[in-house]
C-alpha cells in the first residue's frame, strides 16, 4: 500500500468558522500548557516529562475543562506528539553540533492547525467529480462542511486527516483546507508512461535542467522576480508602529507574496518531474545535499566567515530553485510509471570534474562553466554532467564505474569509486 494526498479546499458556514478557529485555538493552548509543563518540571525537579505522562493526564484535563472533549481524543493526542517531536529535533541537533532552536510558544495564528491521526472522528464524502462534504464528529454535534477538490483514486483506505489555515493568494483572506492521506494499492497509483527515453539531467541554477542531449530547461527564478516587491513592502513595514492596523496589513500582503513565490515553485516541479517520468524509461542524476550546499558562511565571532553576502545570494538561488522538492517529487513518481531513477554518488563520482569521453577528473573552479579536456572533449559544463551521470547509470553494480557497459571501445583503467545509489520499481526489476 502507498501513501498519497488529497487536498480539499473546505467552504464552511459562519458559524462553522468560528468554532473551527475555537477549536484551533483549543489545539494552541493544549500545545502551549504542554510546552510550559515540560519547561517547568525540568526547571524546578530536573525531572523529564514525557509524551506518555502528558497523554495520560488528557482524561483529567477533559474534566476539568469540557470544552476539549468535542476536540475528539485521537486529535488532542497528536498535538501532543507535535511537541514531542519538536523536542525529539531539539535534542537530535544539539547533540549532532548543530543550532538546536528550542520548542517554542506559539500564537494560533502561527499554529500551523490540528490533525487527526487516524480516521476515527471524521469521513469525507466525495459528490461527483469535485464536490465533497466534510463530516467532523459524530451525533447531533457533527460539522457537516462543504468541500471542493478531487482525486484520482477509486479504491482507497483513508489514513489521517490534517486541518490548516492557508492565506489565499489571490484574495488574501484565510482559508480552511482539509488535506487527507489515502493508502491506495501499488496497481491504482500506477501512471501509463508515453515515452522509453534514457536521459541524464543535472539539476542547476543556470539552467534549472540540463540534459545530456544539450537541451535545457530555463529557471523561472522566482524569488528573483519578486525581490523588488518584497523590498519595497518590507521597508514601508519598517517605517510602521508594531501591531498597527497598517503594520499587520503589510504583514499580510508579504504574506501573499511568498505563498504566491511558493505555489509557482510548486507547480512549476509537479509540471516537470510529471513530463519527465513519463516520457522517460531512465533518469539518471545526482544526489543533491541542499542543505549543506545552502549553509550559511557568516562563521562564528572568533572566525568570520568570508564573502557572506555572495553566498547568502547564492544560496537563495539554490533554495529558490526547489531542488530538494524536485529530487522528492521525482522519487515518488517514478515509481508510478516503472521509471527507473538512478542517483549518483557525487563525492566519489564528481560528475563536474569527470570527462564524459575520457573519464578522467579535470578539476575546474565553480565559475568555469566549459568543460575542456586533453582528450579533445570540448562541452558546457553542465552538459558534460548529465553525460557523465548517464553513463554511469549503464555501469554494473560491482564494476569500479569505468562505463564500459555504457560505450563500445573500453576506457584506460580508473581508480574506483563507490556504488551509486539506483532505484528501481517492482515493474522495472521484473523487466530487467
Amino acid at each position: 500500500m502507498l501513501r498519497r494526498k488529497a487536498t480539499f479546499k473546505l467552504y464552511p458556514s459562519a458559524g462553522q468558522a468560528e468554532r473551527l478557529a475555537q477549536w484551533l485555538r483549543l489545539h494552541t493552548g493544549l500545545y502551549n500548557a504542554a510546552l510550559e509543563a515540560r519547561i517547568d518540571a525540568y526547571r524546578k525537579a530536573g525531572v523529564s516529562v514525557s509524551y506518555y505522562d502528558q497523554q495520560n493526564a488528557l482524561p483529567e484535563i477533559k474534566r476539568a475543562r469540557p470544552e476539549l472533549s468535542p476536540l475528539g481524543s485521537h486529535a488532542l493526542q497528536e498535538t501532543l506528539r507535535r511537541l514531542d517531536r519538536a523536542f525529539g529535533a531539539f535534542f537530535r541537533r544539539v547533540k549532532a553540533g548543530q543550532r538546536p532552536g528550542f520548542p517554542r510558544f506559539k500564537s494560533w495564528r502561527r499554529f500551523p492547525g490540528f490533525c487527526y491521526p487516524d480516521p476515527a472522528g471524521w469521513k469525507m464524502l466525495q459528490h461527483g467529480s469535485r464536490g465533497a462534504t466534510l463530516r467532523i464528529g459524530s451525533g447531533k454535534e457533527a460539522m457537516m462542511i462543504r468541500a471542493r477538490g478531487r482525486h484520482r483514486f477509486e479504491t482507497f483506505k483513508p489514513n489521517d486527516l490534517t486541518l490548516t489555515q492557508r492565506r489565499n493568494a489571490e484574495t488574501g483572506q484565510l482559508d480552511w483546507v482539509a488535506s487527507v492521506t489515502l493508502r491506495v494499492a501499488e496497481a491504482a497509483c500506477a501512471r501509463e508512461r508515453t515515452g522509453d527515453a534514457q536521459v541524464g539531467v543535472d539539476f542547476g541554477l543556470i539552467d534549472w535542467a540540463n540534459f545530456d542531449d544539450g537541451t535545457t530547461i530555463d529557471n523561472p527564478r522566482w524569488t528573483r522576480h519578486a525581490a523588488g516587491r518584497l523590498a519595497d513592502l518590507q521597508r514601508r513595514r519598517a517605517r510602521k508602529r508594531r501591531g498597527s492596523i497598517r503594520y499587520r496589513r503589510l504583514s499580510r500582503q508579504i504574506q501573499q507574496l511568498h505563498t504566491q513565490v511558493a505555489n509557482s515553485r510548486k507547480d512549476f516541479v509537479h509540471k516537470q518531474t510529471t513530463a519527465l517520468a513519463q516520457r522517460c524509461e531512465l533518469v539518471a542524476t545526482e544526489a543533491l545535499q541542499t542543505s549543506n550546499m545552502s549553509r550559511s558562511a557568516r562563521g562564528s565571532v572568533a572566525a568570520p566567515g568570508r564573502h557572506v553576502k555572495q553566498k547568502a545570494g547564492l544560496n537563495r538561488e539554490i533554495l529558490s530553485a526547489g531542488l530538494a522538492l524536485t529530487h522528492r517529487m521525482l522519487a515518488y513518481k517514478v515509481t508510478e510509471t516503472g521509471t527507473r531513477l538512478h542517483v549518483s554518488e557525487t563525492r566519489s563520482l564528481k560528475p563536474s570534474q569527470r570527462c564524459s569521453q575520457c573519464w578522467g577528473v579535470v578539476p575546474k573552479a565553480l565559475s568555469q562553466r566549459e568543460h575542456r579536456c586533453g582528450c579533445g572533449c570540448v562541452l558546457p559544463r553542465d552538459q558534460n554532467s548529465a553525460r557523465v551521470v548517464l553513463i554511469d547509470a549503464f555501469t554494473p553494480v560491482h564494476s569500479p564505474g569505468t562505463g564500459e557497459a555504457a560505450r563500445g571501445i573500453p576506457l584506460a583503467a580508473h581508480a574506483a569509486k563507490s556504488n551509486s545509489v539506483t532505484r528501481e520499481t517492482p515493474t522495472t526489476a521484473v523487466q530487467a
